[in-house]
């Protein structure tokens, strides 16, 4: 089972417990107000507010209802926070004492890829015995590439098309290895989106960010610009193709 389905259904299962959480308060505050506050067909309304022409409305307040509307979300926030935590932190993960240790050393007789696996089921955090380094810059309106020195089986670039959008780049990488996106822009702030593998992170002008972009599984998946960049946004495209 891939990382992205493992994700894919975590955030299914919290989805569904939490919207049939609230749908049952919403429809059954609904449902109780609807018979509940009826009027008789010619009965007289009761003035519950005091309303009187030419005075204020009578303040209606109540504490319990004040501090149960205040602590109750308050403990969701904190318990959404908890649970999402981990996978956060997992995704902005160092590269001193983080998931994926080292930059692979090549000219190590050990070196045997980056191996990367699920270390949590439940998170689906991932571990791997070392990473590589890309390079991906940022421009209106289109996305540039850089493998630096790995050869072409770990990285390769090239254009392909893509219905919709055209000529688009296309970078090439392998399956079961982590890379490090290094990145920056050469005009304004993007943002790359890689679809498949639920992940993006801002593209700065003047400041490099970094991208963990662990590869589980095969196939071609979409990158899009997730900040709105200028007039050709919205078909600021790449592919990424995985490999064997």
């Amino acid at each position: 089972m891939s990382v992205e389905s493992v994700l894919f259904d975590i955030l299914w299962d919290e989805f569904v417990l939490w919207s049939a959480f609230v749908a049952a308060i919403t429809f059954g505050w609904l449902y109780h107000h609807s018979f509940w506050y009826r009027s008789d067909e010619d009965g007289e309304l009761p003035n519950r507010d005091g309303i009187r022409v030419g005075f204020f409305p009578k303040h209606n307040d109540d504490i319990r209802l004040e501090v149960t509307w205040t602590v109750l979300p308050f403990l969701l926030i904190v318990y959404l926070t908890y649970i999402s935590w981990a996978p956060l932190d997992a995704t902005w993960t160092s590269t001193e004492n983080g998931n994926h240790n080292a930059e692979c050393d090549y000219d190590n007789p050990g070196y045997d890829g980056s191996n990367n696996r699920i270390a949590d089921m439940e998170t689906g955090i991932i571990e791997s015995d070392c990473y590589h380094i890309i390079e991906i810059t940022g421009q209106q309106w289109s996305w540039i590439f850089d493998c630096r020195d790995l050869g072409p089986d770990l990285c390769e670039t090239d254009f392909t098309t893509a219905e919709v959008y055209g000529t688009v780049p296309r970078l090439m990488l392998k399956e079961g290895e982590t890379y490090l996106a290094v990145m920056e822009s050469n005009d304004v702030t993007h943002a790359p989106w890689f679809l498949e593998l639920a992940t993006k992170e801002d593209v700065l002008p003047g400041q490099q960010t970094a991208l963990w972009l662990p590869i589980t599984e095969g196939g071609d998946s979409i990158i899009l610009c997730a900040e709105y960049c200028g007039d050709a946004h919205s078909v600021m495209a790449g592919i990424l193709s995985v490999h064997k």
